[in-house]
């Protein structure tokens, strides 16, 4: 999908092999990620698909989640939720003085109660007494299920461009060694290890 959970991923997350990262790139096709989940997942059946995704990109085809259901299509959507279009919001504080328009919901969707409408599982990491453990549950149980986590709007992601500019100009730079992003690709290692690697990320 397109946003802050795409950059994310890129940067922390421990892709090993080709043909495993699908994404639109920069051409800013939110709704992209759930629908070319469900396509790998047809396409490798006997991999598990992960499809990070914002509650932004995930309204955009939200209604697959019925052909997720019916297919039973063995897809975990990860929605990195912070009640806003996380990157829509980030320009607008660091490029127009802050003035946040149309980036930020007034109210709170609640996507878990959304998905089992649909006949999808779903996991909300913000409730649960023991998340890791609810999460490893979640990614080895067959077909598909939605893992909800919070990420706070304000949570800007670097390096990122400016418009109009070009990558020489670019805000921020590599992380720290000790950043939360070396420890979580650590853990995230260790994950992919011990699931044998046959996941498929969209």
């Amino acid at each position: 999908d397109v946003g802050q959970h795409q950059m994310r991923t890129a940067q922390a997350y421990p892709l090993r092999g080709p043909r495993r990262w699908l994404t639109s790139g920069g051409l800013g096709t939110m709704g992209f990620g759930l629908p070319a989940a469900i396509g790998a997942a047809l396409a490798r059946p006997e991999a598990t698909v992960l499809c990070f995704t914002g509650d932004g990109s995930l309204q955009m085809n939200i209604q697959e989640l019925a052909t997720a259901a019916e297919e039973g299509v063995n897809v975990k959507i990860l929605l990195a939720d912070n009640n806003a279009l996380g990157l829509v919001r980030q320009q607008q504080e660091l490029f127009y003085e802050g003035r946040l328009v149309a980036s930020a919901y007034r109210r709170k969707v609640d996507f878990a109660r959304i998905a089992e409408g649909f006949g999808v599982p779903a996991v909300d990491l913000d409730a649960s007494e023991q998340p890791l453990r609810d999460l490893a549950d979640a990614l080895h149980a067959p077909g598909p299920c939605l893992i909800r986590v919070t990420v706070p709007a304000g949570a800007n992601v670097y390096p990122m461009v400016p418009p109009g500019a070009d990558n020489l100009q670019m805000i921020g730079g590599e992380p720290e060694p000790g950043d939360a992003l070396h420890e979580d690709a650590d853990d995230c290692d260790t994950h992919a290890e011990a699931t044998g690697d046959r996941h498929v990320h969209a």
